[in-house]
């Protein structure tokens, strides 16, 4: 898959920025997981985006020497104050019909699943209740882990991309990513 497509892509999705990463430079990290198993979004444990429906750490890492490029990309929103829910909210709408524009695109464009990895933010919640860990997934071509879930620090990767997690006070970035 070439680089400029996926670029393309992102832009054409709505996000403000992009940059791109070398995903053979990716750990996932255990304190990372021990976060999300501290269940403070009551989601670990409950679907296979999370963990450890999504895998575990080793799996993370050998998941991402299958890629040779990556990109991650931000919503980035302007609070009026740091109690500021509504604008919090709104972003993170924004954020995920941005991503689901993008996926639509990355289908629209024939490209195979087993050719891509979009990694999105939060964790799934497409059906009212969850298969796991009982039945595999009804939709295995509607979910995506967050970047978080396959043990990634956000942080780390904008500044392996060479872009800032933090804009400055008053802002706020949702972070995704998509290895190819």
């Amino acid at each position: 898959m070439q680089y400029d497509l996926m670029k393309d892509m992102i832009e054409n999705s709505g996000f403000e920025v992009q940059a791109g990463f070398d995903p053979h430079k990716l750990v996932a990290r255990p304190e990372v997981r021990d976060m999300c198993a501290a269940d403070k979004c009551h989601a670990y444990g409950t679907n296979w985006a999370c963990p450890p429906g999504c895998g575990d750490i080793e799996y993370s890492n050998e998941l991402f020497k299958l890629y040779s490029q990556g990109i991650v990309f931000q919503t980035v929103a302007y609070m009026e104050d740091e109690f500021d829910f509504e604008t919090t909210m709104g972003a993170a709408i924004e954020h995920h019909d941005r991503f689901n524009e993008l996926v639509k695109q990355v289908r629209d464009a024939g490209i195979n699943k087993d050719e891509v990895l979009l990694v999105g933010v939060g964790s799934c919640s497409i059906c009212k209740e969850c298969t796991y860990p009982d039945k595999p997934c009804r939709f295995p071509d509607k979910i995506f882990p967050s970047m978080e879930a396959i043990g990634l620090l956000v942080g780390e990767v904008c500044g392996m991309a060479g872009i800032p997690y933090y804009h400055g006070p008053g802002t706020l970035a949702y972070v995704s990513c998509v290895l190819f």
